[in-house]
């Protein structure tokens, strides 16, 4: 894991490192099976396993030290920050609301925000205590900064008030817990958050990555400062299947557009090509802001 995270980086230019490449890392943590790894797609979670009252019940909150593929994923975080200081490494912690959706199953859990809400409640603050954990874990084993990955808390599924009782609070307890070590948080979440962003941003956490559907002047306007605004260029239409020349139009138009970090508007597909990765790389580094290029 640790040489492959270090991969992006020697062969793309990438100014960063970040590991795991994939978002079922917590839920096996829980003990939740998973289908083996694809070559075009990440690992799915197989089994529900909080299906009833009693399972919530019995539900621990893992050990990151300890459980599923998570001590992998530290044990890399050391090597890396063993042979790297001269760029941030990001571990990624999937969010509170994304895994309780993964341990429930998306469609129950929505269901439960309006038929159960305490036992939604109850399951978020299992997985908040997770985040906690990991997101320490991470930062002693090596890691700069950490991405809570809340995909599912899209604006596109939550209203606004749905999105403040059951998703913002708990985001917010694990960026705390971070910011108390000293630590820096970026918040991801899928689709166009545009009418949550304010409250994306008041969940303390030192960045935003926004999905490539919402206008990068947009988020700065929202930011106004307070946070830094990632990415985003399309890591589908984009960097999977477009050409370097596409590519190149994209990443420039977030650089002029204000964007304080350039990234893909969500993660790197796996067959995302080399070159298109290195214009991205070459575009960004060769912007002057207020003259383009």
């Amino acid at each position: 894991m640790s040489k492959l995270a270090r991969a992006a980086r020697e062969f793309a230019g990438m100014e960063s490192i970040r590991v795991p490449f994939e978002v079922s890392v917590d839920a096996s943590a829980f003990g939740a099976p998973t289908d083996e790894r694809r070559l075009i797609r990440q690992p799915l979670v197989l089994r529900r396993m909080v299906r009833s009252q009693e399972d919530l019940f019995n539900t621990r909150v893992p050990d990151p030290h300890m459980d599923g593929r998570a001590p992998v994923v530290l044990e890399a975080l050391e090597l890396i920050s063993r042979q790297v200081s001269d760029v941030p490494i990001i571990c990624g912690v999937v969010g509170p609301f994304q895994l309780a959706c993964q341990l429930r199953g998306e469609q129950l859990f929505l269901k439960d925000l309006g038929d159960s809400p305490d036992f939604a409640r109850t399951l978020l603050n299992i997985t908040t205590e997770w985040g906690v954990r990991f997101s320490l874990a991470a930062l002693e084993s090596g890691a700069d900064v950490i991405c809570i990955v809340d995909g599912t808390a899209t604006a596109e599924t939550l209203t606004r008030e749905m999105y403040d009782r059951f998703s913002w609070a708990y985001e917010r307890r694990i960026a705390k817990a971070i910011r108390g070590q000293n630590g820096l948080s970026i918040l991801h979440i899928c689709g166009d958050t545009s009418r949550n962003l304010d409250l994306m941003v008041s969940t303390d956490v030192d960045g935003v990555s926004v999905d490539h559907r919402v206008p990068i002047s947009g988020a700065k306007a929202v930011c106004h400062g307070r946070t830094a605004v990632i990415g985003n260029v399309s890591p589908t239409t984009t960097l999977n299947t477009g050409t370097p020349l596409e590519v190149a139009k994209e990443t420039l138009s977030c650089l002029e557009a204000g964007t304080d970090v350039v990234a893909p508007g969500c993660g790197f597909a796996p067959e995302t090509p080399l070159e298109n990765m290195r214009t991205m790389v070459r575009v960004t580094r060769s912007f002057i802001p207020e003259r383009g290029r």
